[in-house]
């Protein structure tokens, strides 16, 4: 360990893995990792040690939300006219069927993967012990980490959505703690109090990988 802080995983290998990381409250265990993904997520560039978790959408999740939509709209055209009489007019169902279509278009565009020192994030690539500002902000009802790296590179995420893969996330907040504790990155408040950043490391008590 380094001043309390986890070893550093090798960039080559990725070992060893870094231990549990905070999650957000009502965390939901991810859907499956599907090994063909590794494919479909962004590649690192040259240089750079080999992607050692990643996150890809499957059909079934995308379709999922669409249905879910799909029964949102009916329930809401039944509450609407007092019935089902909604079912009968044939307009109205131009806003229920698209949806499962609209999600398995649109719903497999977040793609992420990370290796020992770096997150790839749609287009975005930063060096996760090279931070120079870790932020948290808001946005509608998410939390969204707002990160800056000294090469310049500046990536803006959903919390959540980088916890859709735990082990990715694991990997993602080693960096955050390195940069902040041994780099002397900035945060805000709300970094330091959402992520637990003002933990001091020595009464920080690390979750185990297998918890």
């Amino acid at each position: 360990m380094s001043d309390g802080l986890p070893p550093k995983p090798d960039s080559q290998t990725g070992k060893p893995r870094p231990p549990r990381a905070p999650l957000e409250p009502g965390w939901k265990s991810p859907e499956v990792k599907h090994r063909r993904g590794v494919t479909k997520v962004p590649q690192p560039p040259e240089g750079e040690g080999p992607i050692l978790e990643w996150f890809f959408p499957t059909r079934g999740r995308a379709l999922t939300f669409g249905l879910i939509m799909v029964a949102i709209m009916a329930v809401f055209f039944t509450w609407r006219d007092f019935g089902f009489g909604w079912v009968t007019e044939w307009w109205l169902w131009l806003f229920i069927v698209p949806w499962p279509f609209l999600f398995l278009l649109t719903g497999r565009n977040l793609r992420m993967s990370v290796g020992a020192d770096w997150l790839a994030y749609d287009k975005s690539f930063i060096k996760t012990y090279e931070l120079t500002k870790v932020n948290v902000t808001v946005g509608g009802a998410a939390h969204y980490l707002d990160i800056e790296d000294s090469h310049g590179h500046q990536l803006y995420a959903q919390i959540n959505n980088l916890q859709l893969n735990r082990e990715l996330w694991d990997l993602v907040y080693l960096g955050l703690l390195y940069s902040v504790h041994e780099g002397g990155a900035s945060s805000n408040e709300m970094a330091r109090n959402y992520l637990g950043l003002n933990i001091p490391l020595h009464l920080r008590k690390w979750e185990s990988r297998d918890a």
